[in-house]
């Protein structure tokens, strides 16, 4: 039968691989979401006004 997603017989677009593979689509979630919260981390880091010690 033939592969009626991708009629030119290439290899499919890396958005369709990635939604076949649960295991890439966890991956790429979890990747993404470290990045993320990483970024966020250090922008409040370096936001964050200095303390005012007694």
């Amino acid at each position: 039968m033939a592969n009626k997603s991708n009629p030119s017989g290439g290899q499919p677009p890396l958005g369709q691989r990635l939604f076949d593979s649960p295991f890439l689509l966890l991956a790429a979630g979890l990747v993404i979401m470290l990045v993320f919260y990483t970024a966020w981390g250090i922008i409040e880091l370096v936001t964050m006004p200095q303390a005012l010690l007694p």
